[in-house]
């Protein structure tokens, strides 16, 4: 871990419902806890920071208040500060009450403790995309409720005035009683940002060249003491450098343009020579919003050269739309020698996965291996919740032991200091204690659902298949994608900047297909040659 990486803590909350839940919602503890936890290993693999797991807290209680187990715990440790995020897959995790979670949320707040909601899908056609909807507009909200009308017009004022308002300052730049003032180093480095995208006329460019001879963007000393910035430069960075009007000695105060007290970086004739350029440019593909993409590879699509996710962009011609994946890595830092993945076109993959479901259905050992797959998912999840009923119930015991240790403590007349914080730990543990109690409940009963089912032939199988296969076909691309998550676990591209290489679909009956990329761009699905790889061994 490098010196400068900054240590935090993480806290993940997950929640699940006693009742009967949809087939979308999350119906297992481990399926949140286990994406929340690969939200912070996700973090810890591209950030400057670090995440420990403090804790995982768990209830299984309706979500209708916070009279629960698992929140009074979580509550109890973040007035105790002892992590400094929470983590969450869905909002409606915590509560299904705006009053209930904006208390949360303030409490959190006023503890320094920020939260994730881990989602990348929101539906507002559903009801938790309905009150998620809501939430996020409780947020916008609640920021302009503390933001007085005094305070926005002293805002507004600072800017006519040229004096900074603070925030990230500048790169460039250092703000001295408002006042921005020049730093020397960092100047040199503004004017060669200036000077490499004259010359290169591309952000990516120029974001590899700074990143490669060693620059980093601009560190500073938070009003808390910790230290920002520093990381590599992305073409984002770049672009932002580039448009900003402070380098011409401006204040920019929401559209408003006005006079600055500082020194500019740039003149005027420099800066107009780079918007010329970025305007002359090709429009560059825009992220979308998550709910209208229609990519359904979306959460299961990777690069195969360096296994980053390849996230969706699009990009317009005339009249037209046109969507791609693309690796997030080369979409953070542009191509570079020994990585320049292809962007691939998203109605091609997609339709291209989706008639190798057809295949299954031709391929009798496909269909075998799959049909032994689920079976031996099912009798390893069996065990598996045989194993957590035991873990739980050792659990358990020994949170009992420690309740009646702490009670006994309790009894020998502690001093008023210590008697409190016993109080607190037995009241802990207690909390701590249902918890598991409630886990336990819970894991019975998918145990005895699973138990319980019919055994199934190949004919099936065949069957459900069918049923996906008609079902893909009539769907939006939200349902589409849940479908294709059924039987694929993942699709890796291996397609360079050429067109070479290979689109490989990793089902779950441990198979792959396999195909070459020019064959699925230049021709009809049903005629694309697919080769069946990485047999399962039974």
């Amino acid at each position: 871990m490098p010196k400068n990486t900054q240590k935090k803590k993480a806290a993940i909350y997950v929640r699940v419902s006693t009742k009967k839940q949809s087939e979308r919602d999350y119906s297992s503890l481990e399926v949140q806890e286990n994406r929340c936890k690969a939200w912070v290993n996700y973090q810890n693999s591209r950030e400057n920071v670090h995440y420990d797991i403090y804790d995982v807290y768990k209830d299984v209680k309706s979500a209708k208040n916070l009279n629960r187990p698992g929140i009074e715990r979580l509550k109890k440790d973040a007035q105790n500060q002892k992590f400094d995020v929470v983590v969450i897959q869905k909002l409606d995790r915590i509560s299904r009450s705006i009053s209930d979670f904006s208390k949360l949320y303030d409490m959190l707040k006023d503890n320094d403790i920020d939260i994730v909601i881990n989602d990348n899908n929101i539906d507002t056609s559903t009801t938790s995309g309905e009150m998620m909807q809501k939430l996020l507009m409780l947020f916008a909200e609640f920021e302009r409720n503390i933001m007085s009308d005094r305070m926005k017009t002293k805002r507004e004022e600072t800017a006519k005035a040229g004096l900074w308002q603070g925030g990230k300052p500048p790169l460039g730049y250092d703000p001295v009683r408002k006042v921005l003032q020049i730093d020397e180093n960092e100047e040199e480095l503004v004017n060669e940002i200036y000077s490499r995208y004259i010359k290169l006329k591309s952000t990516p460019r120029v974001a590899k060249s700074l990143n490669k001879d060693g620059f980093t963007t601009k560190s500073w000393i938070t009003q808390k003491g910790k230290k920002k910035g520093g990381k590599e430069f992305t073409n984002g960075i770049v672009r932002r450098i580039l448009k900003s009007k402070v380098y011409l000695g401006k204040i920019e105060y929401k559209e408003e343009v006005f006079e600055g007290q500082h020194d500019p970086i740039i003149d005027q004739s420099t800066y107009d020579q780079v918007q010329g350029i970025m305007k002359g440019n090709r429009v560059k593909p825009k992220k979308y919003n998550k709910g209208s993409t229609p990519a359904v590879l979306k959460n299961i699509a990777e690069c195969g050269f360096c296994t980053r996710p390849l996230t969706t962009s699009s990009t317009k011609k005339g009249e037209k739309k046109y969507y791609y994946y693309k690796c997030a890595k080369k979409n953070r830092q542009g191509n570079t020698e020994d990585h320049a993945p292809k962007p691939l076109s998203v109605p091609t993959l997609d339709e291209f996965v989706f008639s190798t479901f057809k295949i299954l259905l031709k391929e009798p050992e496909l269909m075998t291996a799959l049909k032994k797959r689920a079976e031996f998912e099912e009798e390893s999840q069996i065990d598996k919740l045989t194993k957590k009923i035991n873990r739980l119930h050792q659990e358990i015991k020994s949170l009992s032991q420690k309740i009646s240790q702490t009670k006994n403590l309790l009894t020998d007349g502690p001093g008023e200091r210590a008697r409190k914080l016993l109080l607190d730990e037995l009241d802990s543990l207690a909390l701590k204690r249902e918890e598991r109690e409630n886990e336990v409940e819970i894991a019975k009963e998918e145990k005895r659902k699973l138990t319980e089912q019919d055994p199934k032939n190949s004919d099936t199988y065949k069957k459900l298949l069918n049923h996906v296969i008609h079902k893909w076909e009539h769907s939006m691309t939200e349902e589409k994608s849940d479908l294709t998550q059924t039987l694929v676990r993942n699709v890796i591209s291996n397609v360079d900047r050429d067109s070479t290489g290979t689109i490989e679909i990793e089902y779950i009956a441990d198979k792959k297909l396999n195909a070459d990329w020019k064959e699925i761009y230049n021709n009809d699905p049903k005629d694309v040659e697919v080769r069946t790889v990485g047999l399962a061994q039974s």
